[in-house]
């Protein structure tokens, strides 16, 4: 066991277990949705509906992105200075 392991273990046994008497949030699964993944490696999108602005801000942000990569400009540091 690496020594990261060793502290994750212990932190895990520092946290009090639930009472016996304790009760389920009844909406818990609402949240949750269908997780085939990890929580915290790729959470889960809330359901709902989202406006038509708000697709096409979507599309149009995605695009740009795309054409500025096809066009070479650098994303990251920004403009080459000289």
């Amino acid at each position: 066991m690496t020594d990261e392991a060793a502290v994750q273990d212990e932190d895990y046994a520092q946290v009090p277990s639930a009472g016996r008497d304790a009760e389920l949030d009844e909406h818990w699964v609402e949240l949750r949705g269908p997780v085939t993944m990890p929580p915290f490696y790729l959470p889960p999108a809330m359901p709902g509906r989202h406006s038509r602005r708000s697709k096409v801000l979507a599309v149009v942000l995605i695009a740009v992105f795309v054409l500025a990569t096809a066009v070479g400009a650098c994303l990251t540091y920004g403009p080459k200075l000289a």
